[in-house]
């Protein structure tokens, strides 16, 4: 009863994690870099420690270890998004681009050893080398276009946060259908805050033909 409690518990704080950055991810990045520093950090030791696929995983194993060295990560992103904002975004695309990656991690590994017959341990070292390219990647973007590029990741993590949370099938329609549906809702909202603050932060002139016929109906009266 307990573990069913608790189960429900860590389903419901997963969902408000995952929810929360994906419709606030831009804005609050503090939070933003917690959720995602404690999301990469649990699913790569899930994928390169533990042997499983999500770090939602590492609950049913009883890796407190690793929960627990995850958990400090997590703690040092809300530290690092409180108190250096110009850093937090370059780190969250950088985290949020390498853990974007493990996606691709059984594709790899079926490429290393089923197709290329490399040893497993070159499964390894090509999973690192595309969690450095896509963290990169993440960088790059943050840099280029900064909160096109924070809305597009948190998105992602977020979704990501949800589907393992809920534990969906990967192979049912209903699935993508409804983290598609997630992800559309997250980008729509994020963007239109984003809009509604530039248009907040434009300065309000008045046009110049129109200040040019007062100032010729004052010079009338005067005259």
């Amino acid at each position: 009863m307990i573990e069913i409690l608790l189960k429900i518990l860590l389903t419901l704080v997963g969902i408000a994690l995952g929810g929360y950055i994906l419709f606030f991810g831009r804005r609050a990045l503090w939070a933003t870099l917690g959720i995602i520093s404690l999301a990469a950090a649990a699913n790569i030791g899930a994928v390169l420690v533990a042997g499983v696929d999500t770090g939602w995983e590492l609950i049913d194993l009883q890796a407190w270890r690793l929960l627990g060295a995850t958990a400090g990560i997590g703690a040092l992103g809300v530290v690092l998004g409180r108190y250096k904002p110009d850093i937090a975004v370059t780190v969250i695309g950088f985290i949020a681009g390498a853990n974007i990656a493990l996606w691709l991690y059984d594709i790899s590994a079926y490429l290393v050893t089923g197709v290329a017959r490399l040893p497993e341990q070159a499964t390894i070292w090509t999973v690192l080398t595309l969690l450095l390219i896509n963290g990169l990647l993440g960088v790059w973007l943050v840099r280029k276009d900064r909160d096109e590029a924070l809305i597009l990741l948190s998105v992602l993590v977020g979704v990501e946060l949800i589907n393992d949370a809920l534990g969906l099938s990967d192979t049912r329609s209903i699935t993508a259908i409804l983290l598609l549906s997630l992800a559309l809702a997250g980008v729509l909202v994020q963007y239109a805050e984003y809009l509604r603050e530039r248009t907040g932060d434009s300065p309000l002139t008045t046009p110049e033909p129109l200040a040019s016929s007062v100032a010729y109906f004052q010079d009338l009266e005067l005259n």
